[in-house]
């Protein structure tokens, strides 16, 4: 999807993207550099667990996600099982 400097960049139909990802071609081009996938989920913690998190979080001057995502990728790289994927702010991120 890169243009030549000074001709508009064509506009893709939503539903032609969709049904390029639905056949599995590779769309990112349509996509910001910036984006990262990602997925909601839901954890249950012990609530003592939950006041330490967020005593840590007080500390360090961080929210409550910001610390598990923090946590979970460093658990990921002191194991070797990371991927080299900036676990927290994306590939790539500094």
């Amino acid at each position: 999807m890169n243009a030549e400097p000074g001709k508009p960049t064509p506009v893709v139909d939503i539903e032609e993207i969709a049904e390029r990802a639905e056949r599995g071609e590779d769309i990112s081009a349509h996509f910001p550099k910036t984006f990262v996938a990602k997925q909601r989920v839901n954890i249950d913690f012990p609530l003592a667990l939950l006041r330490e998190i967020d005593a840590e979080c007080a500390r360090i001057g961080i929210t409550r996600q910001a610390w598990i995502k923090m946590a979970c990728a460093e658990y990921l790289r002191s194991t070797g099982v990371g991927t080299g994927v900036d676990h927290v702010g994306g590939k790539g991120a500094p």
